[in-house]
């Protein structure tokens, strides 16, 4: 999720002078973490993309990515909430062959130039754009050089953050719900000054 809306705000950015679309005031990106995905997400995809169509009940689904592809139970349940449709006859929110598209590109995204292209313009305040950077503390995919890279970006501080809430995994809205309402309240009040 982090890298589209990451991406579309940049898409915006760059189409604003032309077509006088609005970028958005705030992108947050929760603990998306730039360069290759981690493999857990390729095994996900190819589980998913390994199952026919349409599927009939959500706790089977479930059941089948615990036992034949030995997804914990809160991922499998979480991949359940991504179908749509009614008694029988479910179906993916997504089309799955975009999200594969899209993983497969991951690591040609380059974070930090998009990063500035957005926030290094807001000497112009109609175009004011801020990105939010929420890690995760204990996602291990942060290395320092990541970290780093990111910190050398001329905006930091100042129209692009970084935030980090120590004691959240991946899932950051359910590990650490608290300190991130807090987060994106203090931001959001922020930006209507």
């Amino acid at each position: 999720g982090g890298r589209i809306a990451l991406q579309y705000t940049h898409t915006l950015h760059q189409q604003q002078y032309d077509h006088g679309i609005q970028t958005p005031k705030q992108t947050w990106i929760l603990d998306s973490v730039p360069g290759t995905p981690d493999p857990s997400v390729h095994h996900v995809l190819k589980a998913i993309s390994s199952i026919p169509l349409p599927i009939t009940c959500k706790s089977t689904l479930t059941e089948t990515l615990m036992g034949e592809y030995k997804m914990s139970k809160a991922i499998a349940q979480w991949i359940a909430t991504n179908l749509k449709g009614e008694k029988d006859d479910f179906s993916w929110v997504f089309d799955l062959e975009i999200a594969n598209e899209l993983v497969e590109n991951f690591a040609d995204q380059n974070f930090a130039e998009m990063i500035h292209e957005i926030t290094i313009d807001n000497t112009n305040t109609s175009l004011d754009s801020s990105i939010h950077l929420v890690m995760a503390g204990r996602n291990k995919e942060w290395k320092e050089d990541i970290v780093a890279n990111l910190q050398s970006i001329p905006t930091f501080g100042d129209s692009f953050q970084m935030h980090k809430l120590e004691n959240a995994g991946h899932w950051v809205h359910v590990d650490a719900v608290n300190e991130l309402t807090q987060l994106m309240v203090d931001g959001l009040s922020n930006a209507r000054r």
